[in-house]
């Protein structure tokens, strides 16, 4: 039986505190190699796209790695899900291929970075208030966040948008 969106978003808050977790970790490991701080010693300005750059390289893609790998695993789950006993698979049961679980997970990250792109490259100097457009822009993430959400709610398969972009179904403990 497909997982309801209550069940997926404990599993997603669990997988959360996980990345959450391990992003303090690997930036407490690069912190020595982290040109932001090295630019900032130096009483230099950061750019946003540097900024992004860094953001992208040390928390983006070692997200995106951790939910390819884990769907695209033995297990089919996250740590979150493996939890909750749920799995991902394909509409028709089989497991889910590493290109599939790569689209999925591209998908599952859009907000996240559309969030990155507005908060390095759109927001306002400090001191300065935001744009009208700015405040759009905050908004479109949250609705597309909505969307997510609303997806599972509607959809008989209770697919999220990125599932029914990669023919994926996340399904619950077996009863």
């Amino acid at each position: 039986m497909p997982a309801g969106l209550g069940r997926r978003l404990v599993a997603y808050a669990v997988d959360c505190a996980v990345l959450f977790g391990g992003l303090l970790v690997l930036q407490a490991i690069l912190y020595p190699l982290n040109p932001i701080v090295r630019t900032l010693r130096d009483d230099g300005a950061v750019s946003g796209g540097n900024l992004h750059l860094w953001v992208f390289a040390t928390a983006t893609v070692p997200f995106l790695v951790y939910f390819v790998s884990a769907v695209a695993s033995r297990r089919q789950s996250t740590v979150g899900m493996a939890l909750l006993r749920m799995r991902v698979e394909m509409v028709d049961g089989s497991r889910v291929s590493l290109p599939r679980a790569l689209l999925r997970s591209t998908v599952l990250l859009v907000p996240f970075e559309v969030n990155h792109v507005l908060m390095f490259h759109f927001a306002p100097p400090t001191g300065e208030a935001p744009s009208a457009a700015f405040w759009i822009g905050i908004a479109a993430v949250w609705v597309l966040i909505g969307v997510f959400l609303v997806s599972v709610l509607v959809s008989p398969r209770r697919q999220s948008l990125h599932d029914r972009v990669a023919g994926t179904v996340v399904m619950g403990p077996s009863r």
